[in-house]
């Protein structure tokens, strides 16, 4: 059985396979800074998208978008404002994107991509 931390870390890396497949070009994994964390970093079509991966076995407590509330939208575009600062993409457009798996195994599991999913 999975931890929770290795399921996370999982699913973080079928997003990386998925978004790779679909042209997007990773720019940073798990990018950490003292305002908080973004998972994936990437470029497709002219934006700077940061994407926010959950994991989760099954849809008991609803879908992985539930858990991306207001606070964790408002938390993840502070991160975003402070790496847009930091590396000089003040120019560029961007955009938060949501992607959501529920793994059962290797085998067996299911990915969404939500694009655009939120604007703060």
């Amino acid at each position: 059985m999975l931890t929770r931390q290795e399921l996370g870390q999982l699913g973080e890396k079928l997003a990386v396979k998925y978004l790779q497949q679909q042209g997007y070009k990773i720019v940073e994994q798990n990018y950490y800074c003292r305002l908080g964390e973004i998972d994936i970093i990437a470029f497709k079509d002219d934006y700077l998208v940061f994407i926010e991966v959950k994991t989760k076995r099954n849809q008991n407590f609803g879908s992985p978008w539930v858990e991306v509330n207001c606070h964790k939208q408002q938390k993840i575009h502070q991160v975003a404002r402070h790496y847009i600062s930091r590396q000089g993409y003040l120019e560029t457009n961007f955009r938060f994107d949501v992607i959501g798996v529920f793994y059962s195994c290797s085998q067996d599991y299911q990915l969404s991509h939500l694009e655009n999913a939120f604007s703060v």
